[in-house]
């Protein structure tokens, strides 16, 4: 039964299991590497979907109205599962878990701008864009910020420019799924978690496929032996490209504008922060406190613009 403000609510799930998965992944990150981490996490999520449409009888095949439909839905997971999230990963290996929180709450301009380009009766006011720059002055502080003790300016602008990066893939990726979704306005769950799905395995496939290219893979496969490495992964793997994208779907499908599902997901930025200060002991400066309420305000502004 679908009740009033799902879409939000769903969203909003997706935002607390992402955080605990951002800093599954970041432990991970400490001996595994980001090559290795995407594809396994893909494709337990990609298996445990399988299990759960046999369980609960969900169709392996939809008939989409044009082929062309098929073709977004596998390019948008390509680009967000696959390049997305590697590059993403790799930077949370190198900038940690609240840098890489603090510059993902850009995310929802990015989305903006696609959408703006992409959708029908999309648009920018003027307290959207003001939302707008307020973010932007919060990644600015965090990239100035003078922690010269705790990482390498350069490797930290070069992390920043990869989050960047990621979610400009992730982004167009979200909005091309979007106007798939639009097009067909089905509001079966059971659809659009198999949209999920079909999503996902290019996901698995061309993740693998990036994997397949790293000359010491014989290496890069060692730490898994170690249970505890093992045990993580495992989790952030049900807990993220499980249950957090199913959330995550649900909600851009329950909410007409992708923006705002992504405003509520942005919420991530304050769990990311307090977890990965208590769990993975990382400094949480004053600079990074300040980015983090200003970045959480932008995103507030922007959400009530709309």
């Amino acid at each position: 039964m679908i009740f009033p403000y799902f879409g939000e609510f769903c969203g909003l799930i997706a935002a607390i299991l992402w955080s605990i998965t951002v800093v599954l992944l970041r432990k991970s990150t400490y001996e595994i590497t980001p090559f290795l981490i995407n594809p396994i996490k893909n494709t337990i999520g990609f298996l445990l979907f399988l299990i759960c449409f046999q369980l609960f009888e969900i169709p392996f095949w939809y008939e989409l109205n044009f082929s062309s439909d098929y073709i977004k839905i596998l390019v948008s997971g390509a680009l967000g599962m696959a390049l997305g999230d590697t590059i993403f990963i790799y930077a949370l290996s190198t900038i940690g878990a609240n840098r890489v929180a603090i510059v993902d709450s850009f995310s929802p301009f990015i989305i903006y701008f696609y959408s703006l380009i992409m959708l029908q009766n999309q648009t920018l006011s003027a307290m959207q864009f003001l939302g707008f720059l307020i973010t932007i002055f919060a990644i600015i502080m965090l990239t100035y910020e003078k922690d010269y003790d705790e990482i390498n300016f350069k490797v930290k602008t070069r992390g920043i420019l990869l989050v960047l990066f990621a979610m400009s893939c992730t982004g167009f990726g979200v909005v091309l799924l979007k106007t798939v979704l639009n097009e067909i306005n089905d509001q079966n769950i059971k659809f659009n978690l198999w949209v999920t799905v079909f999503r996902l395995f290019p996901g698995v496939v061309i993740s693998w496929l990036i994997f397949s290219f790293k000359s010491n893979k014989q290496q890069l496969v060692k730490p898994l032996k170690k249970y505890k490495n093992i045990k993580i992964l495992i989790l952030a793997s049900v807990l993220g490209p499980f249950l957090a994208l199913a959330f995550w779907i649900l909600g851009y499908a329950y909410i007409d504008k992708p923006s705002v599902a992504s405003i509520i997901s942005q919420m991530s930025v304050v769990f990311i922060s307090i977890l990965s200060w208590y769990f993975l002991n990382e400094k949480f400066s004053k600079v990074k406190i300040l980015s983090v309420i200003t970045a959480f305000i932008g995103v507030t502004v922007t959400a009530l613009a709309n």
